[in-house]
Protein backbone atom coordinates (compact mmCIF):
# COMPACT_ATOMS: atom_id res chain seq x y z
CA UNK A 1 0.00 0.00 0.00
CA UNK A 2 1.43 3.40 -0.92
CA UNK A 3 2.22 5.99 1.72
CA UNK A 4 -0.10 8.49 0.04
CA UNK A 5 -2.95 5.99 0.10
CA UNK A 6 -2.31 5.34 3.79
CA UNK A 7 -2.48 9.11 4.37
CA UNK A 8 -5.79 9.17 2.47
CA UNK A 9 -7.22 6.43 4.69
CA UNK A 10 -6.36 8.50 7.80
CA UNK A 11 -7.88 11.70 6.34
CA UNK A 12 -11.01 13.15 7.98
CA UNK A 13 -13.16 12.69 4.88
CA UNK A 14 -16.27 14.34 6.32
CA UNK A 15 -14.63 17.74 5.76
CA UNK A 16 -14.25 17.07 2.03
CA UNK A 17 -17.54 15.48 0.93
CA UNK A 18 -18.09 15.91 -2.84
CA UNK A 19 -14.60 17.37 -3.26
CA UNK A 20 -11.39 16.13 -4.80
CA UNK A 21 -8.36 15.71 -2.56
CA UNK A 22 -4.74 15.66 -3.71
CA UNK A 23 -2.08 14.07 -1.51
CA UNK A 24 1.67 14.31 -2.11
CA UNK A 25 4.38 13.01 0.21
CA UNK A 26 1.77 11.86 2.76
CA UNK A 27 0.32 15.41 3.05
CA UNK A 28 -2.98 16.86 1.87
CA UNK A 29 -1.90 19.47 -0.66
CA UNK A 30 -5.20 20.57 -2.19
CA UNK A 31 -8.94 20.03 -1.87
CA UNK A 32 -11.83 21.42 -3.89
CA UNK A 33 -14.08 21.08 -6.92
CA UNK A 34 -11.76 22.23 -9.74
CA UNK A 35 -9.44 19.26 -10.18
CA UNK A 36 -7.76 20.66 -13.30
CA UNK A 37 -6.50 23.84 -11.64
CA UNK A 38 -5.53 21.93 -8.49
CA UNK A 39 -3.42 19.47 -10.48
CA UNK A 40 -1.72 22.27 -12.42
CA UNK A 41 -0.79 23.95 -9.14
CA UNK A 42 0.45 20.70 -7.60
CA UNK A 43 2.55 19.87 -10.67
CA UNK A 44 4.23 23.30 -10.44
CA UNK A 45 5.08 22.82 -6.76
CA UNK A 46 5.96 19.11 -7.00
CA UNK A 47 7.08 18.46 -10.60
CA UNK A 48 8.65 15.05 -9.91
CA UNK A 49 5.98 13.70 -7.57
CA UNK A 50 3.05 11.51 -8.53
CA UNK A 51 0.00 12.88 -6.70
CA UNK A 52 -2.68 10.67 -5.18
CA UNK A 53 -6.08 12.00 -6.29
CA UNK A 54 -9.48 10.92 -5.01
CA UNK A 55 -13.02 12.27 -4.90
CA UNK A 56 -14.75 11.94 -1.56
CA UNK A 57 -18.29 10.62 -2.10
CA UNK A 58 -21.39 11.45 -0.11
CA UNK A 59 -22.18 9.22 2.83
CA UNK A 60 -24.91 7.40 0.94
CA UNK A 61 -24.77 3.77 -0.08
CA UNK A 62 -25.10 2.71 -3.71
CA UNK A 63 -26.04 -0.92 -4.26
CA UNK A 64 -25.69 -2.31 -7.76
Amino acid sequence: MSENFQAFLKLDKEKYVNEYVVIVNKKLIAAGQDIVSMLKSVKKKYPKATPFVAKIPENSVLVL
